[in-house]
């Protein structure tokens, strides 16, 4: 028999041989197609394996390549090398639990990013690429990107977690960034904008056709 559906309200399977490569599969509903190949999960579909775990309303899981298909409220929990964790939510992802990279999109995607040498930040687009073992990601698309110094508004942007920065060009507009500072408020527009957000060294870089104001803070 080529397939077979089972009707669980949990059912796990284990996808590979070694213990550290074992990723666990369960669902509501679970169809197991080309012999153990390929495993489809139906309704609190969760794919877990080391520091990765996916959940969503559905998900198509390969075992030879350890890569997940994600549709429906996707959330996708991972964590670097050094144990900083990454929480990311959309509407759809094409994920590789062993290589830790891949694609989320949707109508609005928000990551979650906390490193031990800068501070926590925040993104939302409506589509985002995690690459390198989450070590850069790339947002495309309605991006805005809250830190705890301010927010950025761009087409696009690329986070380098080796340098702690993020880099946002014009595209169709201007990447935008509202920033405090000092006691200072700071409103600019650039055609290139490098935000480094490290604890010991926090700036913005503009280059192109800057435009900004800044707005003193009343003191009594």
């Amino acid at each position: 028999m080529g397939c077979f559906a089972v009707l669980l309200f949990c059912a796990v399977i284990a996808a590979a041989e070694s213990i550290s490569d074992r990723t666990v599969i369960t669902g509501d509903v679970m169809e197991i197609l080309r012999l153990g190949e390929t495993t489809i999960s139906k309704g609190n579909s969760k794919a877990v394996n080391g520091r990765n775990t996916i959940k969503s309303d559905k998900m198509t899981y390969n075992k030879k390549d350890s890569y997940v298909s994600a549709a429906g409220n996707v959330r996708l929990y991972s964590k670097t090398d050094d144990g900083e964790p990454l929480e990311a939510r959309g509407d759809f992802a094409n994920y590789s639990l062993q290589l830790q990279q891949g694609k989320l999109w949707g109508k609005k995607i928000n990551i979650k990013y906390f490193l031990k040498d800068s501070d926590k930040w925040e993104l939302n687009a409506k589509e985002a690429v995690i690459d390198r073992n989450i070590e850069t990601l790339s947002a495309y698309k309605d991006v805005e990107i809250i830190t705890s110094s301010g927010t950025i508004y761009s087409d696009n942007a690329v986070f380098d977690k080796k340098t702690f920065s993020l880099t946002a060009v014009k595209e169709n507009k201007r990447p935008v960034a509202d920033v405090i500072y000092d006691g200072r408020k700071g409103l600019y527009e650039a055609d290139e904008m490098i935000f480094y957000n490290s604890k010991g060294d926090k700036k913005i870089v503009m280059n192109g056709g800057v435009k900004g104001k800044i707005q003193m803070e009343d003191k009594p």
